[in-house]
């Protein structure tokens, strides 16, 4: 049986759902001032200046999580962020995702931005035509999206929940990432190595920097529900 609220319950939760309310409002105001900003700074760059930096993006995660503290969990914190960093780039010049496969990891890194389902060297190869878009692929693919890149370049690999893995890649208007790992093919497949382990006769797809975690993506149903 539920206890029913006592008055002194209701004024409490009353009161904290006015703080929450007030907090809300400081949010709001603090997200506008912060467009306000990437507003300047897409003002102030060239018209050929990336406005997706690979390299930036990770800093900007990593120093979150670093000062983080709370029951907020790290994959909703990171993925918050993620969406503010997506909003950010269009705010300053509009890009396209071309998804082949891990739509879940396409929305988690980038938020409601403009997506287009496509195959793997399909999605890649747009790149030649949009260099400032983002193609997200399924890294286990057999498709050889690779021979398909011409200038676009990896920016990221992320593992899954589901134990897949999902690639990114830019197009040649997408600064290229800096980072300690690094996607290489080795025997026509593409191999994830440290920067130090790149040989001479390694072609390199791109560097990029680890994620914190699996992304979180939607699992097959197993059983029946009751």
């Amino acid at each position: 049986m539920v206890t029913p609220l006592s008055r002194d319950s209701s004024d409490s939760l009353s009161a904290l759902r006015d703080r929450l309310d007030l907090v809300d409002t400081g949010l709001h105001r603090l997200l506008r001032e912060r467009f306000e900003i990437v507003s300047e700074i897409g003002a102030a760059k060239g018209p050929d200046e990336s406005v997706i930096r690979p390299a930036r993006e990770a800093a900007v995660i990593e120093n979150r999580l670093s000062l983080h503290t709370g029951t907020l969990p790290h994959a909703t914190l990171v993925h918050i962020w993620r969406v503010l960093i997506g909003a950010a780039c269009v705010a300053q010049r509009p890009f396209r995702v071309h998804v082949a496969g891990p739509l879940d990891v396409a929305r988690y890194l980038y938020g409601p931005v403009e997506m287009t389902l496509a195959s793997p060297a399909e999605a890649v190869a747009a790149l030649a035509d949009a260099p400032g878009d983002i193609a997200v692929i399924d890294g286990a693919t057999g498709d050889r999206w690779w021979s398909a890149r011409n200038a676009a370049h990896v920016i990221g690999r992320y593992r899954q929940s589901d134990d897949g893995v999902a690639v990114v890649l830019g197009g040649a208007g997408v600064s290229r990432g800096t980072g300690p790992l690094a996607l290489v093919l080795r025997d026509e497949a593409p191999v994830e190595v440290s920067a130090g382990e790149i040989g001479p006769e390694d072609d390199v797809l791109g560097l990029y920097h680890p994620f914190p975690f699996p992304v979180p993506v939607a699992q097959p149903l197993t059983s029946s529900p009751k």
